[in-house]
């Protein structure tokens, strides 16, 4: 990964280049950060570095796990910081995070998300 990308993934995190996805995410490896990106990119459809209801709709779709308008609003809820009513790469980052310390109730929205785009061992999605 070049100084580039990293300040890509960075600027995409924070929308300025001052947060460091690498520090703000240390449990995560460049690798794995990339690889959510890609993820993130895919259903991000207007390119406008958030997924909406819409796009996170058509996620959760092509991902096998359909979910209702009501619980697509709770899984952006649970995750949305800055309270704008879409998820961000850094929104998007904290799904996992709370994946891996086992904050996400099982049968959710945001733990079928998780489980759904696992990553294995190489930082590859596991579908």
């Amino acid at each position: 990964m070049t100084t580039n990308d990293q300040l890509n993934i960075s600027q995409e995190l924070s929308g300025s280049s001052s947060s460091n996805p690498y520090s703000a995410f240390p449990e995560f490896s460049i690798n794995q950060i990339k690889e959510y990106n890609t993820i993130f990119k895919k259903y991000d459809v207007d390119n406008n570095e958030y997924l909406d209801l819409t796009e996170l709709k058509l996620m959760m779709e092509n991902l096998g796990a359909p979910q209702t308008h009501t619980s697509l609003k709770e899984m952006i809820r649970e995750v949305d910081e800055d309270l704008d009513g879409m998820i961000n790469f850094k929104e998007f980052l904290l799904i996992y995070r709370k994946a891996a310390a086992g904050e996400l109730e099982e049968g959710s929205g945001l733990y079928d998300l998780a489980k759904l785009t696992d990553l294995n061992d190489g930082g590859n999605v596991s579908q």
